[in-house]
């Protein structure tokens, strides 16, 4: 049985890095949503269920960590991978307790997007039919 492609939602604020990673997953053939605003990504958050959640670490601390994890508790399931401006270090100091599945620096190559999702859903699968 062949499990379905897991729906991606893409939180950040730079109009570019949206366009640039749902044109990336749409055409490797991933439902996509994309969100501005963590408001946006509440509401989708409550409406559909991702598998993965691409969010930018900057987004989250202008309106603090709080709505954040308030996502995470309605997404239990999904991987999150964290793109950043900043290095992977001082993301993993900001973060707390919260662990992402990755941290993906920006400026990002398509490939390396790529390979991240492959891993997650790699896991995912084999942690499925455990």
């Amino acid at each position: 049985m062949k499990t379905a492609a897991p729906r991606i939602l893409i939180l950040d604020d730079e109009k570019l890095i949206r366009w640039s990673l749902n044109q990336i997953f749409t055409q490797e053939g991933y439902e996509v949503d994309v969100a501005a605003t963590m408001d946006e990504a509440l509401q989708l958050a409550g409406a559909k269920t991702y598998g993965l959640i691409f969010a930018d670490l900057e987004i989250w601390f202008e309106r603090g960590i709080a709505i954040f994890l308030d996502i995470l508790s309605r997404q239990k399931a999904a991987k999150i991978i964290i793109i950043t401006a900043v290095t992977k270090g001082e993301a993993e100091r900001s973060l707390g307790d919260v662990r992402p599945f990755a941290i993906v620096e920006k400026p990002f190559k398509s490939d390396e997007i790529k390979a991240v999702v492959k891993e997650a859903i790699t896991l995912t699968k084999r942690f499925l039919n455990e």
